[in-house]
């Protein structure tokens, strides 16, 4: 392509493909680059995401976005994005297919960050499978209504996970925090546990049977053995802020990028939506955002009548 691209969207997440959807339909030129790691491909099934009286598994709910877009002859490249650079108000955005070493480039007008984040996983075999068969999880907000009467257990340092577990007893009487730091609690935050029927479950290290089959046991350093239906890793997240680096790109003291209403960043040109910018990680706020984001990229690009 020889003219600058209207929109170049990286992630090919649910706000991404939401974002290529809307552009489309603006008659954008758009081309989304996706390296294939969306959370949502990790998600079982969602159940609150309106639409979907069943639930539906993530991959398919991806699946079926990208349906959508082929509609609409959205160039969808699989690859990894190396490096962005902003130049005479256009951005370079450089990539390397999958499978394939050599890096090409891509210019402009436009760039939209729906590159998300990644879960830190515990350090166990099979973290991935597990994750996917639901019985580790990341989610309370989507998937707590269904712990009813199931054994959690919030995995993490012992101050961030007793926090997740309060909020948790919103669904389920059995929750535990497990951590290698228990030491490190207040005397109000064990009185806080207390007050929440909330055991405290200290472990040197994640001991897990190489297995995805339900129950999950913790081994402790006394030899005792806890069963879990499920656990939630607390240990926080990977950004993709290696992306903006040489960019003036404002970002928040957690990493995530700051944007304003209209998901704009600090940036002039760039725009970002999604999960690497509300600490809200949903499906439906990533959308949201996505259309926001792509009202605002085609107004302020020049009109393209008939």
């Amino acid at each position: 392509m020889n003219d600058p691209i209207d929109c170049i969207i990286v992630g090919g997440g649910p706000a991404g493909l939401t974002a290529a959807l809307y552009l489309a339909r603006f008659r954008r030129s758009t081309i989304v680059i996706d390296e294939g790691h969306s959370r949502a491909s990790l998600i079982p099934i969602v159940r609150n995401l309106a639409g979907f009286e069943n639930g539906i598994n993530g991959n398919e709910l991806l699946a079926k976005m990208r349906r959508q877009i082929e509609c609409y002859d959205v160039p969808v490249i699989e690859g990894r994005v190396t490096a962005i650079k902003e130049a005479d108000g256009r951005f370079l955005v450089e990539y390397g297919s999958n499978g394939d070493s050599s890096s090409r480039t891509l210019i402009a007008q436009r760039a939209l960050l729906a590159c998300g984040i990644r879960d830190k996983l515990p350090p166990v075999d099979e973290a991935v499978r597990l994750t996917q068969r639901g019985l580790l999880r990341f989610c309370a907000i989507c998937d707590g209504f269904e712990a009813q009467g199931k054994r959690i257990g919030m995995l993490g340092p012992a101050s961030r996970a007793l926090s997740h577990a309060v909020f948790f007893r919103t669904f389920c009487q059995q929750v535990a925090v497990i951590a290698s730091d228990l030491d490190a609690l207040t005397q109000d935050e064990r009185a806080l546990a207390s007050q929440h029927a909330i055991d405290l479950i200290a472990t040197v290290a994640l001991d897990l049977p190489n297995s995805t089959e339900a129950p999950l046991n913790v081994a402790c350093e006394n030899g005792h053995r806890h069963a879990f239906d499920a656990i939630y890793p607390v240990l926080g997240c990977l950004t993709q802020n290696d992306l903006l680096s040489g960019l003036d790109v404002e970002r928040d003291s957690d990493g995530m990028i700051v944007t304003d209403k209209h998901q704009r960043t600090s940036l002039d040109g760039l725009y970002a939506a999604g999960d690497a910018v509300n600490s809200l990680n949903q499906i439906c706020v990533a959308v949201g955002e996505a259309a926001m984001a792509s009202m605002a990229i085609h107004r302020s690009l020049p009109a393209n009548p008939l």
